[in-house]
């Protein structure tokens, strides 16, 4: 004779226990030790979550940092091609030429140039410093030289050499430019 039930049989197997008597003995509470244990396991789970969570938000804020990091870079990179373009424009606005359909065209093409330049910067969530007619804060800008001005206050920002650039609170490069020394000569 052989172990095996037929198909009609609906006994459980010896080492098994019928669903429904798993299912009511989980309804009951814990008994004595088993609810500290069930505390402190609970308790564990919670601490573990929240070091989940702690360490989530340590490598995305490490990781927008990395990003932040990788911005600066490249506009230290390409705030000297920025400022030759900037010259540039300024070269063939003044030049004796510049009413020339060939040097209007290519004056045209270097704004472009420049305006994408501006563009791509603002993207990068980049702030161009450009102080005019305000005063001067040694924060964000680098004096150059001061001027005598009549009917300007002292430390009135009265020309801008070089724009600065600054990433959220992080200055990457100061702005370059004059102050007024008041209506004397300095």
């Amino acid at each position: 004779m052989t172990n095996e039930r037929s198909p009609k049989e609906k006994k459980p197997l010896p080492d098994t226990v019928p669903v429904q008597a798993a299912a009511d003995t989980s309804a009951a509470p814990p008994v004595g030790g088993d609810a500290d244990e069930v505390a402190r396991l609970t308790e564990r789970l919670k601490q573990a979550l929240a070091d989940a969570e702690n360490n989530r938000k340590r490598a995305e804020a490490a990781r927008l940092e990395g990003f932040d990091q990788g911005v600066v870079q490249a506009v230290r990179a390409f705030a000297p091609a920025l400022d030759a373009l900037a010259l540039g424009i300024a070269a063939a606005q003044d030049s004796p030429d510049a009413e020339d359909p060939r040097v209007r065209h290519h004056l045209e093409g270097l704004r472009n140039i420049r305006a994408t330049f501006e563009a791509a910067l603002n993207v990068l969530g980049i702030d161009v410093v450009a102080p005019e007619n305000c005063s001067f804060n040694p924060a964000c800008h680098e004096a150059l030289a001061t001027a005598a001005r009549p009917g300007i206050p002292a430390g009135q920002v009265i020309e801008l050499h070089r724009p600065g650039f600054a990433l959220k609170q992080r200055l990457i490069r100061p702005a370059q430019v004059t102050v007024s020394g008041g209506g004397k000569e300095v």
